[in-house]
């Protein structure tokens, strides 16, 4: 029996993630291009008729919502689809993100907190998840610290200033759990490969690496690693921060017990791949300087 899904969006760091892990499953997976207008919820349903979608996986959005003025597309994604998949009982997997919560001094997380976002991408997110959950079969998943060796995260920011030999400030008090596009993208086929195999878990849940740390931790290791590697040409000089973030909560630390006991993921540590993730973000960077 064929399986029919929808990834929204393979253009962001997370959208090629996922689009990578996803071509070695058996799924017929589609990502709509210039055929589906999003701002007509005609087109989008003319979409999803002709080609029998059976699952949405939706990350459109979500890389732009951490930039300044970037939460458009992904209210209006969520919006589209949150509307078309509940009038037609479509299963909808959103991610979402730990922004949600706000500053409250709570050092993890679980699926049952009240988010309080106190940034504009926390509140889009918010909004995004009120929308997704009137679809009856959803799963939001909420991330922590995304790293990846593509677009903008705390890897790729410090390896920029690193190498440049550039002044790096770290806060002390923030914790998170970092967690690779690319875990984020196996938990995601995970809770398909069930979902189309007639498993009925919905609602919020959690996912980050079973390994937390706080941001000045995350930035020493990089440093000792690019050190043993030979790979730095200048000496970057590392501040540190001991202070509350105003608009950033304190902890992006996610009880992930949802995910664990409903689907068997199991958390990984994000420590093994950190320096295949130097590796390729140095692969990348290289290509891009290529004539």
């Amino acid at each position: 029996m064929s399986f029919t899904l929808l990834l929204t969006d393979v253009i962001s760091p997370l959208g090629k993630s996922l689009e990578h892990e996803l071509e070695r499953e058996p799924f017929k997976m589609l990502v709509p291009g210039a055929d589906v207008d999003w701002s007509s919820p005609a087109s989008l349903a003319r979409y999803m008729e002709n080609h029998k979608i059976d699952l949405v996986l939706n990350c459109r959005g979500w890389e732009e919502a951490y930039h300044a003025g970037g939460q458009g597309p992904l209210l209006q994604a969520a919006q589209l689809l949150s509307t078309y998949c509940a009038a037609a009982d479509i299963p909808l997997i959103h991610f979402s993100s730990y922004s949600v919560f706000g500053a409250d001094p709570k050092g993890t997380h679980s699926e049952k907190d009240t988010p309080a976002p106190v940034s504009d991408t926390g509140s889009a997110f918010m909004a995004t998840e009120q929308l997704v959950a009137e679809v009856p079969r959803h799963i939001i998943l909420r991330l922590s610290w995304v790293i990846g060796a593509f677009g903008d995260n705390l890897l790729t920011r410090l390896l920029s200033a690193y190498l440049a030999g550039a002044s790096v400030s770290v806060n002390r008090r923030m914790r998170g759990a970092p967690t690779a596009l690319s875990d984020a993208a196996r938990v995601a086929v995970a809770l398909i490969k069930q979902i189309s195999s007639g498993a009925e878990n919905w609602g919020i849940m959690h996912y980050c690496s079973g390994d937390s740390c706080t941001e000045d931790e995350f930035a020493e290791q990089l440093l000792q690693l690019l050190i043993q590697q030979q790979l730095l040409t200048a000496e970057p000089s590392l501040t540190l921060v001991d202070e509350e973030p105003e608009h950033e909560p304190l902890s992006a630390i996610l009880g992930c017990r949802r995910v664990r006991d409903y689907f068997g993921v199991q958390a990984r540590s994000w420590r093994p791949s950190l320096l295949p993730l130097v590796k390729q973000w140095l692969h990348n960077r290289e290509q891009t300087r290529r004539p």
